[in-house]
């Protein structure tokens, strides 16, 4: 009976154990953190098919792997989504789905232009189901499934922010979420109203990198914006769970307000995460996931308001003092006027 037991039991208490030490390689690579590291040290397996860099072309204007789309032009330096011209949409999505489950996205890019204090409206990398529909949402569609990586160049919000622009903040959309621009996102945005980063990267001589990093349902986004050569965190946050079998895309968008929106390289890698079963002991097909943030803003409703001045502070200062000499001038008239008019009623009165 004991060496029956004993037999029976061994199996159980081994699959156990390499649950456990597998639970906690998993955890282990989970929590790296990527601060203060090298941008040139790279994990995981390299994935040409979901990845951009020098030479761009294939046969002709096309960029294997990647479409081309909008105002988009493929030069020897960069990929230009935008020009610095007024209401311009361009963008770039990889054409072969994503069946990595977990995942690293380097982006070399360059935000730039000669309006001083104007500018806009910024650009997004995603990573959703439906690839390559234009739309108002940094050049894609609202309404997205999947998730969006926002570098909001331009504060539509005319209220405190608490925070100053460019900046950089996600979302997780299943498709039912409206992305209001006119907040700047912050009605939806990962990790609350006050998750993400500010990011001076705008006319940088240096380049500037972003890395995406998605693993064991943590999605956590690290900045080289300085040129240091080394990654500083801008946020993390668990409990994002994204389905494969989505596509990436780079979009950006003008308005108003305009910029150059170059984007240099894109490399993904794929890494390896010891994923666990839950207690329900139910495996699910990652295609099969829905798109979902356990910690998002707290929902709240949209207030309109008149739009935000695109004079910048410079243009406000101007017009504040041109009107002050003009009430000067004013006023120098009238008392000019009414002394005459006395000096005249005078003459008459002799």
């Amino acid at each position: 009976m004991y060496l029956l037991s004993h037999h029976l039991f061994l199996p159980f208490f081994a699959h156990y154990l390499s649950l456990r030490v597998k639970k906690a390689n998993g955890q282990q690579q989970q929590r790296i953190q990527l601060s203060d590291t090298s941008v040139d040290e790279w994990r995981g397996y390299f994935r040409k098919e979901h990845s951009l860099a020098k030479p761009y072309q294939g046969n002709g204007m096309s960029i294997p792997y990647w479409d081309i789309q909008g105002t988009t032009i493929v030069t020897a330096q960069h990929v230009r989504l935008t020009a610095d011209i007024q209401s311009a949409q361009g963008g770039i999505w990889n054409n072969v789905p994503v069946n990595a489950r977990d995942w690293e996205l380097h982006v070399n890019f360059a935000i730039h232009g000669s309006t001083g204090d104007l500018f806009g409206d910024g650009a997004a990398i995603w990573y959703v189901q439906d690839p390559g529909q234009a739309g108002p949402i940094f050049g894609s569609k609202n309404y997205f499934r999947g998730l969006g990586i926002f570098l909001d160049t331009y504060s539509n919000h005319n209220g405190p922010h608490g925070h100053g622009h460019p900046y950089i903040s996600a979302m997780v959309n299943n498709g039912s979420l409206f992305y209001d621009h006119d907040m700047d996102g912050t009605h939806t945005q990962l990790g609350g109203e006050h998750t993400g980063c500010e990011a001076k990267f705008r006319n940088k001589q240096h380049q500037t990198q972003l890395l995406i990093r998605y693993v064991g349902d943590v999605l956590s986004i690290y900045t080289d914006i300085l040129g240091t050569g080394q990654w500083k965190e801008c946020m993390s946050v668990d409990g994002v769970q994204l389905p494969t079998g989505y596509y990436f895309g780079i979009t950006a968008a003008t308005g108003d307000l305009s910029d150059y929106h170059d984007i240099i390289s894109v490399r993904m890698f794929e890494q390896e995460f010891a994923h666990v079963q839950d207690g329900t002991g139910v495996t699910v097909d990652p295609r099969q996931r829905e798109p979902y943030a356990q910690n998002v803003a707290a929902p709240r409703d949209h207030i309109d308001q008149p739009p935000a001045s695109k004079l910048g502070w410079i243009g406000t200062t101007v017009l504040v003092i041109l009107g002050g000499a003009l009430c000067v001038l004013v006023l120098w008239f009238g008392v000019i006027f009414v002394n005459h008019r006395q000096q005249m009623s005078k003459k008459r009165f002799y």
